[in-house]
Formats: structure tokens, sequence, C-alpha cells
């Protein structure tokens, strides 16, 4: 799990995502452990198709997501593990890693907590709301919210998989944020140590 470059070209985007200098029609995304989320031209893609259920199963499996009612999408050959975002209508999306579903099923349940925490918190609404008004430097203006918001996203999700009784989800969580240690899981990011200590306390495990 490491951070991705991105060109120089590219800002660094919101939550990972990259935004293109010039204005694109692209929503607000939060991975949730790697700093880079699906490439900009599948994120334009994705949001440009007709967002009908029927037109979107053609093109993109569903998944089951037990954490919420939000479309929840998982696509092959991508680095990041999970994002949030809208489609061209403003519909909640969740996209995941197939491989990840695959080969993690425990992190697995914790990134799809994680990722409708981001919705239900209205974090990528509010984040949306905002991009429309503050020009094509939109990161720069939400860089200082993007700690906040991923530690408020990983208490929900931790309390979501205690509700659930899910430990496995909670241990992996941890496990896949302690491997970053003292170092941000991303750009602006809260640290590994961080993020596992938050987890813990919203999860009852430590005081």
């Amino acid at each position: 799990m490491r951070q991705i470059r991105w060109p120089v070209r590219r800002l660094p985007g919101l939550w990972g995502a990259g935004l293109d200098r010039r204005r694109i029609q692209v929503f607000s995304r939060l991975p949730v452990v790697l700093a880079a989320g699906l490439p900009a031209v599948l994120a334009v893609w994705f949001v440009s198709q007709p967002s009908s259920p029927a037109r979107a199963g053609r093109f993109l499996p569903e998944v089951d997501n037990p954490y919420c009612d939000i479309r929840t999408y998982k696509l092959r050959g991508v680095e990041e593990q999970a994002s949030s975002m809208t489609d061209r209508l403003g519909r909640p999306v969740i996209v995941v890693n197939a491989r990840t579903l695959r080969d993690q099923p425990s992190y697995s349940r914790f990134l799809l907590a994680h990722e409708c925490c981001h919705h239900t918190l209205g974090h990528v609404a509010n984040a949306k709301k905002g991009l429309g008004h503050v020009g094509p430097q939109a990161f720069y203006y939400i860089a200082p919210e993007l700690k906040r918001m991923e530690l408020e996203a990983d208490c929900c999700a931790a309390r979501l998989l205690r509700e659930r009784h899910e430990e496995d989800g909670i241990d992996a969580g941890s496990f896949a944020m302690a491997e970053f240690g003292d170092k941000p899981t991303g750009a602006y990011y809260p640290t590994g140590l961080e993020r596992v200590d938050n987890i813990r306390r919203c999860a009852g495990l430590d005081p």
C-alpha cells in the first residue's frame, strides 16, 4: 500500500482522485488508505455514463453492501481499494477494488463501512457543494479538512462493525493502518498510528 506519485499536470486531487487544472465534471472521492484513487480518465468515464441502473449494470458489476443503501460497484485492475463519489446526477456511489473484495474479506468489510460513512456523514455531499465555489484550486481549500474526515469515517466504520459483531473487520482495518506507522496514510491524512488509536477507541477496545 503505497502512495502514487501524480503527474505534474495534476493537483494532488480531492481525497486522492486527482483534479485536472481545467474544471471537469468530477465529483468528490474519498479513498480509504491510498493517497491515489481511480485514474482521472476512468473517473470521468464513470460519471459520464448514463446513470440508469440497467445502463450502469452493463459496465460495472454491483456488490452487496450491508452497511448502507448506496449502490456499490467493484472494479478490476485499479490501484486504489475503495472510493466514495457521486454520479453525474448527484447520486451517491461507492467503488471498491475487486481483488481486495476477493482476497481480503475482513478488510473489505472495513472499507465498505468506511466509504458508507463518508456518504452518511455528509463528507461527499459537502465537499461537492464546496467545490462549486472555490474554483480550480479546490484541493487546497479542502485539504485542511481531510484529516478530520478520515478520522470521522474510521470511527463511524468501527462502530458499525462493532454493532454487527464483525470484530475481524475492525482488526483488519487497524492492521492496515498500522503498516503506515507514524507516516501519513495519504496527502494531508492522519498517520497510521493516529488512525489505529482512533479505530480502537471508537470500537471500545481502548479507553
